[in-house]
């Protein structure tokens, strides 16, 4: 056997092979996802839809199903009778489409919004925002890592401008969660200069987009965990046959009652026994020091705003509650904690953000609360009504007007009193 035949039989497969994968990523697919896979997805939760493109293009592209995107974090996975995909399928003519789990704050948000753009824009939306993201260091490197990806990077980077202070700011956020190694950083530091990238960095970006893109269409399908199913399907026809906010209220009191009897937080009786009764002594005044007035957070939330106004969507706020009970054991201070809604509150409004419902006040009210932070039972019908409203009723177009300076550390490190927040306006928005 000459040389060259023994170098065909020992490298030739592996050639032969990676050709046939660049071919495969290369030729247009355009495979079209069911209305099952949509309605899975919807309510699935994971990382992979989160990160995925093609089934939340064609989900807020599908005409026949009205899905409105509803952003959030781990509130989202608390599926009791009353939680909004259930109470949706049984009562409203649209579908939430649930994006965030535990670590998905703000900024994964920001660049999972920008994967479809195309498809949000002039829609309305619904977008939780929770006190508790506002740590000072801000969303964790392996939180993001987690919940983000190239195909995320790279659509942003595609269009990024390195002359929008809020692509700057965006960029040098994201070599600070990736690190400076690899080329998305590398591509990521030029935008945070102010550098535009060369026609060769662009054209590799386009060429891994086109295998990432090709890659999601063929295999998203294959990786929903089964929720609907779970959660959601069986518990539909547990409702009332008609919407009364009354007769809902009433039996979420019940269901709450029934399912948080063996502990005095009125937290899910599981949840206790997991969570809380194993540590229950430690954690008895662990969250004294806790401060969420001072966090890179509010940058990344500004962010955010900054796409749903270029995408001219409409959105709700919710601001949601801590259980009052949990936060006297734990020695919370509230004082620092509606200082924290106040600012995130004044954010918004200053720009146009003004559909925003406040539940901060809302976590004495009886089993409003599932667990120690998250609302449910009583909490999830108020919640409903206010968004269910907001979705089903023609809106007023709003007027944003976006303020760069809440990018800045100023804002970031603002501790907001009534006073620094007035004075805040006056010298850096009214100048």
């Amino acid at each position: 056997m000459t040389n060259r035949k023994r170098l065909w039989y020992t490298f030739g497969p592996v050639i032969l092979a990676l050709v046939l994968i660049l071919l495969l990523f290369s030729l247009p697919v355009g495979g079209k996802h069911s209305s099952t896979t949509e309605k899975r997805a919807a309510v699935s939760l994971s990382p992979v839809v989160f990160k995925n493109q093609s089934i939340k293009q064609q989900a807020f592209s599908d005409k026949s199903t009205n899905y409105v995107p509803y952003f959030g974090s781990s509130e989202l996975r608390r599926f009791d009778r009353f939680h909004p995909s259930i109470m949706a399928a049984r009562y409203h003519n649209f579908t939430p489409f649930l994006m965030g789990s535990r670590g998905t704050q703000s900024l994964p948000q920001f660049f999972n919004i920008t994967t479809m753009e195309g498809q949000l824009r002039g829609k309305k939306a619904v977008y939780i925002v929770s006190p508790q993201w506002f740590v000072k260091q801000g969303i964790m490197p392996a939180a993001f890592k987690y919940y983000n990806g190239s195909l995320a990077n790279l659509t942003w980077l595609k269009n990024a401008n390195p002359h929008s202070p809020y692509d700057r700011y965006a960029a040098k956020r994201l070599v600070q969660m990736l690190g400076k190694e690899g080329t998305v950083s590398g591509y990521a530091a030029k935008i945070a200069k102010g550098q535009s990238l060369n026609s060769w960095e662009k054209g590799m970006i386009n060429f891994r987009l086109s295998l990432l893109q090709h890659q999601d269409e063929l295999f998203s399908d294959l990786q929903i965990n089964d929720n609907y199913d779970r959660f959601i399907k069986p518990q539909v026809k547990k409702l009332p046959a008609h919407y009364d906010a009354n007769k809902l209220h009433n039996e979420a009191i019940a269901n709450g009652r029934h399912e948080a009897n063996n502990n005095s937080f009125h937290v899910k009786n599981s949840f206790y026994n997991k969570k809380v009764k194993p540590d229950l002594k430690k954690l008895r005044g662990s969250q004294r020091k806790f401060n969420y007035n001072q966090s890179p957070e509010y940058g990344d939330l500004q962010v955010v705003l900054n796409q749903f106004n270029n995408n001219q969507m409409n959105v709700m706020f919710v601001i949601p509650p801590v259980n009052s009970r949990w936060e006297k054991y734990t020695g919370l201070n509230m004082d620092m904690y509606y200082q924290t809604v106040d600012k995130i509150k004044f954010q918004l409004k200053q720009q146009g953000f003004t559909n925003v419902v406040d539940l901060s006040h809302d976590g004495s009210k009886p089993y409003f609360m599932e667990d120690t932070i998250h609302i449910g039972w009583a909490g999830w019908v108020k919640f409903d009504q206010a968004t269910s409203n907001f979705i089903d009723h023609r809106q007023p177009q709003p007027h944003y007007h976006l303020s760069r300076q809440f990018l800045t550390k100023k804002w970031a490190n603002l501790i907001p009193s009534q006073h620094n927040l007035e004075h805040f306006k006056q010298t850096e928005l009214d100048k």
